[in-house]
């Protein structure tokens, strides 16, 4: 089996739901604003550990290499299949908490206090005893971003990069180390111009910059550039009413993402698992709730795109 790392953040998600919209509360007023929620959930989350809790439900045993304070518990199927032995735990902070509160029409506002994950570089690609063949650097503090993404090429593991929010964090330097000799980049919409715009390139130029570059659309559709080829992926069409919460999709779509980089063959077949993953995840509540196997994923991969 081959050895998955992810370099990710550990972290409570928050969530709040306000029953009207933000807009029209932006129409009224747009300082001193006060929402009331009638919900407040605290759950497991953060870009890393969801990432590990979908590849984990698809039967790998990846490496999670994070942050977390005093007061984190991992519990289930992130303690019996994930490899937790390089988790840092620090005694004195609490771990990184995201604020996630949401309207009518689930337009969201997320704030994020970092706590434990200041001290990420605690974790380090030194510690590790397994042979990694794959790994993500995925959003996490930038200075670990990067120190890991270095020493993970002096190893000759394979990378993707999915610097997501940290972009705006990143220097130009900055941005262009952690995508130097990379061949694998993944961003949404938003981040795939945030990238274009820091860096000074054209779109034609980073997507050639890539042997795949994945570009996600929202809940419509994605594109992987596959060494410039466009290959167009379609989403899974969810009833509205079936869709519970749209936090961590992104990460089950990433983790449908590694898994294809340990197959390598029909890889436009495979990319359509991560379509799957992503749909199982926004019909549960919160990043870590919902279920599956891969002989699942394989049906619905059949129903959906095959019949």
């Amino acid at each position: 089996m081959s050895e998955i790392l992810i370099s990710g953040s550990t972290a409570y998600d928050t969530y709040m739901h306000y029953e009207g919209l933000f807009a029209e509360q932006l129409k009224v007023q747009w300082n001193n604003m006060s929402l009331s929620s009638n919900t407040f959930e605290k759950n497991h989350g953060g870009t890393g550990a969801n990432i590990a809790y979908n590849l984990a439900l698809l039967g790998e045993n990846p490496i999670l290499l994070s942050s977390v304070g005093h007061d984190y518990s991992f519990d289930g199927i992130m303690e019996d299949k994930v490899n937790l032995n390089y988790i840092h735990r620090d005694k004195m902070e609490h771990s990184a908490n995201s604020i996630i509160v949401s309207d009518r029409d689930d337009n969201r506002m997320t704030f994020f206090h970092p706590w434990a994950m200041k001290f990420a570089s605690e974790s380090k690609i030194s510690h590790i005893r397994e042979t990694v063949d794959i790994a993500i650097i995925s959003a996490n503090n930038p200075d670990t971003m990067l120190e890991h993404a270095k020493h993970l090429k002096e190893k000759w593991v394979k990378i993707l990069v999915d610097p997501a929010q940290q972009i705006t964090q990143l220097s130009h330097d900055d941005l262009s180390e952690l995508l130097e000799n990379w061949n694998y980049l993944i961003a949404n919409t938003y981040e795939f111009w945030e990238i274009i715009e820091k860096l000074w390139l054209s779109e034609t130029e980073l997507i050639k910059s890539f042997d795949w570059l994945i570009v996600t659309h929202g809940k419509s559709w994605s594109k992987l550039y596959r060494k410039s080829w466009p290959v167009d992926i379609a989403a899974i069409d969810i009833e509205r009413g079936n869709i519970v919460d749209t936090t961590g999709a992104g990460d089950a779509y990433r983790a449908g993402v590694l898994y294809s980089m340990i197959e390598w063959h029909d890889i436009e077949i495979w990319c359509k698992l991560w379509t799957v993953l992503a749909s199982y995840c926004i019909q549960a509540p919160w990043s870590q709730y919902h279920h599956f196997n891969l002989g699942q994923v394989m049906e619905d991969m059949k129903l959906n795109f095959w019949v």
